[in-house]
């Protein structure tokens, strides 16, 4: 537990973001994304070209398709569809549909992260949210991702933990709306003062979460400077003291 912290008293919810909290990917996405190109001939395309262009295929799809396109009647996977294809479009000036394996490919992809083989869980989850279950803590998962979410959760073992699991694609509301969080509270009936919020990002978990009136922790497993233990955890385990 980072020194200086100071135990949390009443906590009764205890929610979670999912990606680099409880769950990071197996390898780099720049790593699944090229291996594709590599084997259809494209060797030329370097690993971090196609990892620069993930992030800003995902920005631009995301901007005009917020929530997965819920509100545009796409669905999930279409919407990766279209981040797969621009990612290689723009990674090496790709037309996706003039490779035929490569279609094949993007499928098998997407397909990936929708199971255990597209992630690996932190060591420190199974233990932190048994203990919490132990204790009556009512827990839930507050995540941007779509309905794999779990999907995901199941073939890792943990769903059963989870009292709800509420995603931006199911509400149409994504974080940093902070009406994420009230929804989340008013599943379980549940207080701000009474609940609590771990994630990774400052943006979309820590605002957000303190402006609806919750506790929050940002998880930091790098432990590389030191942080401000009223915000800042180590690790999930440091849940064990704090509550």
């Amino acid at each position: 537990m980072n020194r200086g912290a100071k135990p949390l008293a009443n906590i009764r919810l205890v929610t979670f973001d999912l990606f680099e909290t409880l769950y990071t990917p197996a390898e780099p996405i720049s790593t699944t994304y090229t291996r594709p190109l590599h084997r259809h001939g494209f060797k030329s395309i370097r690993e971090e070209a196609v990892g620069a262009n993930f992030a800003r295929a995902f920005k631009e799809i995301h901007d005009k398709y917020p929530c997965y396109g819920r509100s545009q009647g796409m669905t999930s996977t279409q919407w990766w569809e279209q981040v797969v294809g621009l990612t290689w479009k723009y990674a090496g000036n790709i037309n996706i549909k003039e490779h035929p394996g490569l279609l094949a490919e993007r499928d098998q992809l997407i397909a990936r992260f929708a199971s255990s083989q597209g992630y690996r869980m932190f060591g420190d989850v199974p233990r932190v949210l048994s203990y919490l279950q132990r204790k009556g803590v009512r827990l839930g998962v507050v995540s941007n991702m779509d309905e794999r979410a779990e999907c995901v959760l199941g073939l890792l073992g943990i769903r059963r933990y989870f009292d709800f699991v509420l995603t931006s694609i199911s509400v149409g509301v994504e974080k940093p709306d902070k009406r994420l969080f009230e929804m989340a509270m008013g599943a379980v009936d549940v207080r701000p003062y009474d609940a609590l919020h771990v994630g990774d990002s400052e943006r979309l978990d820590y605002l957000p979460a303190r402006s609806a009136g919750m506790e929050a922790r940002l998880v930091d497993r790098s432990r590389s400077v030191v942080r401000d233990p009223k915000k800042y955890i180590g690790s999930l385990d440091d849940l064990i003291k704090l509550i």
